[in-house]
This record gives structure tokens, sequence and C-alpha cells, in this order.
């Protein structure tokens, strides 16, 4: 039996994005980069397990369906956080939203953020933790 016919062909994905595209938020933390000296590879790595445990942990989650339905479109923003103490307070003030923080070594890393519209509430956790764009 085919799979094919499970697999939209792309003429037949939307080639214009949805009107309130969602974004996956992944954070990592500056500090790695440098303070510990951390080459950017696999300081990247990390941020890709990050998101693939989040879509595979809230794959039956309303907002990831619609997020991966739109596939041409999934958008992500790369953030990031100044310490490890502010990457532990945010996966605690973020708790019903992402999956266990990404280790290495027994020490966190990464996380992802279901994808959402970034409504004022998360904007509002987000910069009380030192949470900026990457770069």
């Amino acid at each position: 039996m085919s799979t094919s016919a499970a697999i939209p062909s792309v003429t037949e994905a939307s080639t214009k994005p949805k009107t309130g595209a969602l974004t996956m938020q992944i954070i990592l933390r500056r500090d790695l980069l440098e303070v510990e000296k951390w080459p950017i590879g696999p300081l990247i790595a990390q941020g890709s397990h990050a998101a693939t445990a989040l879509m595979h942990l809230f794959r039956e989650h309303q907002a990831m369906k619609d997020y991966v339905e739109d596939w041409k479109h999934m958008r992500k923003a790369v953030l990031q956080t100044p310490t490890e103490e502010s990457m532990k307070n945010l996966s605690q003030a973020l708790s019903n939203a992402v999956p266990p923080i990404e280790h290495h070594l027994n020490f966190p890393t990464a996380l992802a953020i279901v994808p959402n519209k970034r409504e004022k509430r998360l904007k509002k956790i987000l910069d009380s933790h030192q949470v900026e764009l990457w770069k």
C-alpha cells in the first residue's frame, strides 16, 4: 500500500500563511555560548532536541495539530535567557506549556513552548524572565 496519498504534495499545500499564524518559541541559555564557551553546533542541537520533544509530547494538543497541519508555514522564534537560574525559573512559570527542560549532563540547556500567538500573558512571563530574541 502506498503512503504517498497521506502526504500532501507541495502543490496541494497552501502557499499562503494563515492569518494569526502560530509560532513555536525555542529558548536557549546565552551563557552556554558566552561563559561556558560551547560551540554553536551543540547549542543548536539542544534547541532541536527541545523542539522535537515538544512536538512529540504535545502531538495531541490542538495548537500543535494546527501548527503541523500548516507545515509550509511553521514559524519558530529562537530566544535567549541569560543563565541557568533564569531558565529554571522560566520553566516553572510555564509548567503547563512546556515539556521538561532539555538537559545535557544534568543541567538545563533549552526549552520550547507549544506553538501560540504570543498572547499578552505569555509575553509578560517571557519579559519577566529576561527572555529576548537571540542576537
